[in-house]
């Protein structure tokens, strides 16, 4: 939808209306206010130096971070740097037009929204920018409401991957990604606090959580944040090997040493000199070959099989683990002393039913970088099965989600992914269940009972939310994060909405009602 002003052409921007720090009583007054920690950087391209400034001080004035440049190579090269989360942009240039901008734009970063500003006498050429993927365009001249209101609702729109954009940058501060490792919960950021400080040192580590919960992701981390990082970084997976051939495998062996033995080899072990030696399932092994390898990490060299020479090595090793080695040692299947050697740094990876607040941030990453999910031009999600995917139990973590948006990907017709098959099994929360259920903490068993109060009070107002929030005593503004937060349609509630007279009576302290007993007629 274009958005004009009344103002007569050539007049200036209205700065003595309000800025976009609020506007009172109105949908988008919140600002910059409402991103949080996030705030959003915004580039401004605009070959008029008097345009360029008066959108900087609006914008500046509103909390926003802003970039400015006046043709469109100068500003490609800022959206190169990955800082820009939302581009207005003139589309009358110099060399490089807008429309050719916007054209760049959707094809290096698809997830940046664009607002397009033109004159009177462009209408034909902003309908055909919007149909090339622009969010939204302005017609000039403009006042501050109508920049305001246009830019709230293209940020919001792309508000996940503009939390990705940042989260990421918050991740590289001191260089690098974690691996793709992805969260903004306080448990996973801790454990990125325990890969910065241990990365550099050469002490072993311990990873333990459940199936797929990115084990191997932590431990490339580690190790390509570590100065060993140009060297090798060997995996071996413990459990898909026989004992017979898991020696051979960690350790070499000679020509002869065994029958079919044509060739010697050199083990995982001696192929990890100068890097890291990940061993995963590392519960799977015996006690037997725990005390050999033990010799090895205590040691820091290998003797193949077959051979009396022995080789020195200069290796870290991180392990991992899927269930608790305590247990293990205590019923006498793993060594004390090489759990103990193993278990120098434990980090602890929690499972996704556990992390839900990344669910949607994990689900807009993999669609963003998946090749099918981009051949096919799939952008999103909807509401309703996202909040399918929130409601599920992830039994299988991050592994089981992404093949059940493989899935998705795979049968999608549109470029919303509107049905993602789930095991009934398993599911999460029934609706107006209210019991404990033993997986869930007791913050998800909160939310689920949250969740239904809200339904449960929507239904009852049928869909109202200035009403609805009045009876559960929260402000508007928090009723409409929560809806938006647990996915509830109000267009379905407002379906079964009562007549006024059948409205309830919220009484307040001062014992008002807000909304008055029908009168008789």
């Amino acid at each position: 939808m274009a958005v004009t002003s009344k103002k007569a052409p050539g007049e200036r921007l209205d700065e003595s209306r309000p800025t976009l720090s609020g506007v009172a009583g109105g949908k988008y007054g919140q600002g910059a206010e409402c991103w949080g920690e996030l705030k959003p950087c915004i580039l401004v391209v605009d070959d008029e130096v008097m345009v360029r400034k008066q959108l900087e001080r609006l914008y500046v004035q509103g909390g926003f971070r802003v970039l400015t440049a006046p043709s469109a190579e100068e500003a490609l090269e800022y959206l190169s740097g990955g800082e820009i989360d939302l581009v207005v942009t003139d589309i009358r240039l110099p060399g490089m037009d807008g429309v050719q901008l916007i054209e760049r734009i959707k094809e290096l970063c698809p997830d940046v929204p664009v607002i397009a500003i033109t004159g009177y006498g462009d209408i034909e050429t902003a309908v055909e920018v919007l149909k090339q993927g622009a969010r939204d365009f302005i017609i000039k001249p403009f006042s501050a409401p109508a920049i305001q209101q246009s830019t709230q609702a293209a940020l919001e729109k792309m508000r996940v991957f503009m939390e990705i954009r940042h989260l990421r940058r918050s991740l590289n501060h001191d260089g690098g990604e974690f691996g793709g490792i992805l969260s903004k919960t306080a448990e996973m950021h801790r454990v990125f606090e325990i890969i910065r400080l241990v990365a550099p040192t050469d002490m072993t580590i311990l990873v333990e959580g459940e199936t797929g919960t990115g084990k191997e992701l932590v431990a490339n981390a580690i190790h390509y944040h570590s100065p060993r990082r140009d060297g090798p970084f060997i995996t071996i997976n413990c459990a898909g090997f026989p004992e017979s051939l898991l020696e051979s495998e960690l350790f070499g062996h000679e020509r002869g040493a065994f029958t079919g033995a044509e060739q010697s080899r050199a083990g995982k072990v001696e192929l990890a000199h100068g890097g890291t030696l990940f061993l995963d399932e590392i519960e799977s092994i015996s006690t037997v070959m725990q005390g050999k390898l033990l010799r090895v990490l205590e040691d820091q060299k290998v003797q193949r099989l077959g051979s009396s020479r022995s080789i020195q090595i200069d290796m870290r090793v991180i392990t991992a683990t899927n269930v608790p080695l305590e247990d293990l040692v205590a019923q006498g299947r793993m060594r004390s002393d090489f759990y103990y050697r193993i278990n120098v740094v434990p980090i602890h990876l929690i499972p996704l039913r556990e992390r839900r607040e990344d669910i949607s941030l994990l689900v807009q990453d993999f669609l963003h970088h998946h090749p099918v999910a981009v051949q096919k031009g799939i952008t999103g999600i909807s509401q309703g099965t996202m909040n399918q995917l929130m409601q599920y139990s992830w039994p299988g973590n991050i592994r089981e989600l992404q093949n059940a948006l493989e899935r998705a990907i795979a049968l999608a017709t549109d470029s919303v992914i509107a049905n993602v098959n789930l095991p009934k099994r398993v599911s999460r929360v029934q609706e107006g269940q209210n019991i404990a259920t033993p997986d869930l903490s007791l913050s998800q068993w909160m939310e689920a009972q949250e969740k239904q109060y809200l339904i449960e009070q929507l239904k009852v107002f049928g869909g109202r939310v200035g009403l609805t929030a009045k009876a559960c005593k929260i402000g508007e503004r928090t009723l409409s994060r929560k809806i938006r937060f647990y996915g509830l349609d109000k267009k379905v509630l407002r379906q079964t909405a009562p007549d006024r007279g059948d409205l309830p009576v919220c009484v307040f302290p001062s014992n008002r009602p807000v909304i008055p007993e029908p009168t008789g007629n």
